[in-house]
């Protein structure tokens, strides 16, 4: 099962995925969280300590491609799920295993 948390700014998609994500763990379901906020802050919302956070590398951009068949382009992605979490996913409390996928690196023209 794969869910998707979006709303608007403020609307609380990280705490509720933070929420979620322990809640079915809990229950002995196998889940990655994966924050693709510019600001990622859903690791603070697991519970995860500092130095888990601090550990947490992100999945560089080239782990996607695009495969184009007839008219039809899609992302996939270029490695195993199971290569890119073994390298990339820190995991934290109720077995919660993390990936952050983006940031904001430094302050752009804009």
């Amino acid at each position: 099962m794969k869910v998707a948390v979006a709303g608007k700014g403020g609307s609380g998609k990280t705490t509720i995925s933070a929420t979620l994500s322990r809640l079915l763990a809990r229950r002995g379901h196998p889940v990655i969280a994966v924050d693709g906020d510019p600001n990622p802050n859903l690791g603070v919302a697991l519970g995860m300590s500092r130095e888990q956070r601090e550990s947490l590398v992100r999945v560089p951009k080239d782990i996607m491609e695009i495969k184009e068949e007839g008219d039809t382009r899609r992302l996939v992605m270029a490695r195993p799920i199971e290569e890119v979490t073994s390298e990339y996913a820190v995991e934290g409390p109720d077995g919660v295993s993390l990936m952050v996928m983006t940031g904001v690196d430094h302050a752009g023209a804009g």
